[in-house]
Order: C-alpha cells, then structure tokens, then sequence
C-alpha cells in the first residue's frame, strides 16, 4: 500500500464514521475561504442592524429593523437579518 492509499483509506473511514460522503468532505474542505468571507460580510451586516436597533432609544423587530435599513438605502433581506438576530 502506498502513503497515498493510507491517506484516502483513513479518509473514507473517517467520513463513513462520520455519516458524510467523501465528495461532500472535499468540497467542505474546499470552501473555508468562502465560508470566512461570508462571516466577515454577516459582522458588518449585523453592525448595520445593531445600529438599526438602538436608533431613537426602542426596541424594533426584524421589519422595524428592515424599513429603517430600506430608509438608509440598505437593501437586506428579512430572513437575513431574523438569522443575525438570533445569532
């Protein structure tokens, strides 16, 4: 056996156990610069709904939070800012 079947060998008993396919391994592997970006992007967002939040001193939910944002020209969808509440 060559080093490189030991590795793929190890791999395929580690996402079996794991209950995942090896392609959905790799391609998760694969994608962790695109996974950061997207968390960088989801701080700021939500330093825009914090902001949101705190103007003129009461508490909004997810629509007050989108129309203040649709009144400053943020174009954000409600889904996205309910998922970065409760995060």
């Amino acid at each position: 056996m060559t080093e490189r079947d030991k590795n793929l060998l190890n791999i395929s008993w580690l996402c079996e156990t794991a209950g995942v396919s090896r392609s959905g391994y790799y391609r998760w592997l694969n994608n962790i610069g695109i996974r950061d970006k997207k968390e960088e992007q989801d701080k700021k967002d939500f330093e825009l709904i914090l902001e949101a939040y705190k103007f003129r001193g009461y508490d909004k939910g997810s629509r007050g939070i989108h129309m203040r944002l649709l009144n400053q020209g943020i174009r954000m969808n409600r889904k996205k800012i309910q998922r970065l509440m409760v995060k």
